[in-house]
């Protein structure tokens, strides 16, 4: 232990007292706790063969960053010290980390508590909620594992996971296809997030939780981080699966932070991540990561480990999503007419045009069409109800939508005016862009009330007015677009006779659902 007397005056944090203890051996890194003559101190010795892998440093300095955001908004976590504008020290081809000492104990695997699920969901959600985004949708990172190529290599090296393999192939096959369906269908979103934050890395004193081992601190999809870390926590990892738990995890989680989403019960293929860290440690068993007899033996072990727990899902599936499928619906009152909180994903209304109901706008406003001039006037309603990001924004989607029809404008472009003729709000009766209408279809473009506006008895009058436009024009099919983040305005669409387009209510289903519970209409079911 030479080394960590070294790197304890190396710190400046005084000089060893008394003997280095072990605190933990784990599978990936080693903790020891040190005494000196400044204080108590956790040292975890980084694994070297993780260090040595490609872009490692720059994941862990992100990790650093966020731990500071982290601390700066109030979680619960034992952050590593800094020396000097680092937390990571490098001392003689080694890597380190300095935690000051914290009375604790970890959780308890085989008894863990409702309260502590609930207070464990409740941290994840706050870390969540701090920079949670909606995103352009990305490609998945999908796993493709070559269980058959494994186990021909574990049989020509008679390794002790080559039954393993060869009695489970057809459920690991199984369960890496459902995880590809799974994130082939997440809604893109992203947070900061802790996805390492199961039941070993949160420690409990006089009934408080603290969140260690922040080096996986990153960014990912909150949706598919907390169903993962929902079902470790309710047990799933050492085959003692309590529904109460999984229940209250959702319960402090949700109460948290919210984006609205509830199809989890869908994505039950995320709980099989566990594919991923199998194929490490199959390859830990079979020699390829280190020659190492120990490591290997951690390999086989952590082998044999991770298929009990895939199988041990696979048998609790129905039980899982039981629980899943009755989670409280969002709670509409938290959320704004336009909320970029809620997840976001497109939807799609349509309906005819020949029996469409006729609302009287409110005295003081008066409907006018476009004029030469008034995209300006365009871009700041937009802006106010929230459609566009600015007036760059707003200029960019101004030309793709409508700069190679300005001339169209007068007779498709509406506004509604104020008693002062300001103009609060518009509506556009247009068609596919693209030219992928159907034959006497249009589209509802660009519907927007001015945020100070809205709830006057504004946007039924509006709608049904430009969709009279509309029909004028000779159209007589109506295709909307719009999106769970505007949930209000699919409640006005489906209370006016339009129903989810064909293709939209197969495709989006989650973002159906959503609506669905926050306007308590029956729109797909």
């Amino acid at each position: 232990m030479e080394e960590l007397n070294v790197l304890i005056e190396h710190c400046g944090l005084g000089k060893v007292k008394g003997a280095i203890l072990p605190v933990s051996g784990g599978l990936m890194h080693k903790m020891f706790k040190v005494q000196t003559t400044t204080g108590t101190y956790a040292v975890k010795c980084l694994n070297q063969e993780i260090m040595s892998r490609p872009d490692v440093l720059k994941n862990y300095s992100e990790a650093e960053r966020l731990e500071r955001i982290l601390e700066e908004n109030g979680i619960p976590i034992v952050a590593a010290l800094s020396f000097g504008d680092k937390k990571m020290v490098l001392m003689d081809g080694k890597y380190y980390y300095v935690f000051p000492w914290n009375e604790g104990k970890i959780t308890d695997f085989n008894n863990i508590t409702s309260n502590q699920c609930h207070i464990a969901g409740e941290i994840l959600g706050k870390i969540h909620g701090i920079d949670a985004k909606n995103i352009s949708p990305e490609e998945p990172i999908l796993c493709n594992v070559d269980f058959e190529a494994f186990l021909e290599d574990a049989k020509a090296k008679d390794s002790m996971i080559a039954p393993l393999l060869e009695e489970n192939m057809a459920l690991l096959v199984e369960s890496q296809n459902k995880l590809n369906e799974a994130r082939n269908s997440l809604p893109a979103m992203r947070a900061i997030s802790n996805d390492d934050m199961d039941p070993k890395n949160i420690m409990w004193h006089d009934g408080k939780a603290y969140v260690i081992d922040l080096e996986c601190l990153g960014y990912s999809n909150p949706i598919s981080s907390c169903l993962d870390l929902s079902l470790q926590w309710a047990g799933t990892v050492n085959g003692k699966f309590n529904k109460d738990n999984l229940e209250a995890f959702f319960k402090g989680y949700l109460g948290a932070y919210d984006n609205g989403f509830r199809s989890y019960d869908e994505l039950f293929g995320i709980a099989y991540t566990w594919i991923e860290w199998l194929e490490y440690n199959i390859k830990r068993a079979l020699g390829m990561v280190s020659t190492d007899t120990n490591e290997i033996k951690l390999g086989e072990a952590e082998t044999n480990n991770t298929i009990s727990r895939i199988k041990y899902l696979a048998s609790i599936e129905g039980d899982i999503c039981s629980v899943l499928r009755q989670l409280p619906a969002p709670d509409s009152r938290a959320f704004k007419t336009h909320d970029d909180r809620i997840c976001y994903i497109d939807l799609f209304f349509e309906g005819e045009l020949n029996n469409i109901p006729h609302f009287e706008i409110p005295g003081g406003y008066h409907f006018v069409p476009y004029k030469s001039g008034d995209k300006e006037a365009w871009i700041d309603i937009e802006l106010s109800a929230g459609e566009i990001l600015g007036k760059a924004h707003g200029e960019e989607c101004w030309q793709r939508y409508f700069g190679k029809a300005e001339s169209e404008l007068p007779q498709r472009m509406y506004f509604i005016e104020n008693e002062v003729g300001e103009k609060i709000a518009t509506a556009t009766a247009f068609y596919d862009i693209h030219g992928n209408g159907k034959s006497g279809e249009g589209q509802l473009h660009w519907v927007a009330i001015k945020k100070e506006e809205q709830g006057k008895g504004l946007a039924k009058p509006l709608i049904t007015f430009v969709l009279g436009v509309m029909k004028k024009l000779g159209y007589t099919s109506v295709k909307i677009h719009t999106q769970t983040n505007t949930w209000l305005a699919c409640k006005i669409y489906y209370d006016l006779g339009f129903h989810p387009e064909a293709n939209s209510a197969a495709k989006n289903r989650f973002g159906w659902k959503m609506v669905e519970s926050l306007t308590d209409r029956r729109i797909i079911s």
